[in-house]
Formats: C-alpha cells, structure tokens, sequence
C-alpha cells in the first residue's frame, strides 16, 4: 500500500478482521479504534494522521497491559497497513 491515508488504512483494517486469525483480529480492531480517533482529530489536518496516530498507540498501550506478543503483533500489523 502506498502511502497510506487514514480511510484507507481503517478499510485495510476491516478486511484484516473479516480475513485474520483470532490474534489478527484482535490486533485488528485494537488498530480500528485507534485510527478512528486519530481521524477524528486529524480531520481538518489528515497530513498529521500517523503521527496522531503513533502518538495515540504510545500513549494508550502501557495502559492497556497488552502482552508483549500482542504489542508486538499490533505493530507488525500497523506497519504491514502502512506499506
């Protein structure tokens, strides 16, 4: 995917979901609720989306005491969405 926006990477998402095993779909939708925030804040600034969205991930995932197998899986997928 080149140069990926915010709408096309949260349908990439959506398909990950439908297509995944249980450990992508959860990264999955974990990833969804994160891109639709930072779309929500980056609406009138879209060229600011992935840092809103890096920043969101940051900020939320020590709180969300994921396992490191899970961290790891949801940036591996992130970063194959952002390809």
């Amino acid at each position: 995917m080149p140069k990926t926006n915010g709408d096309t990477l949260y349908n990439w998402l959506l398909q990950q979901e439908l297509q995944g095993d249980d450990d992508r779909r959860f990264y999955s939708s974990y990833l969804l609720g994160h891109v639709s925030l930072a779309l929500a804040d980056t609406e009138e600034l879209p060229e600011q989306f992935i840092e809103r969205l890096n920043q969101g991930l940051n900020d939320a995932i020590p709180d969300d005491k994921l396992s490191e197998k899970d961290i790891e899986g949801i940036h591996a997928l992130l970063a194959e969405g952002l390809k």
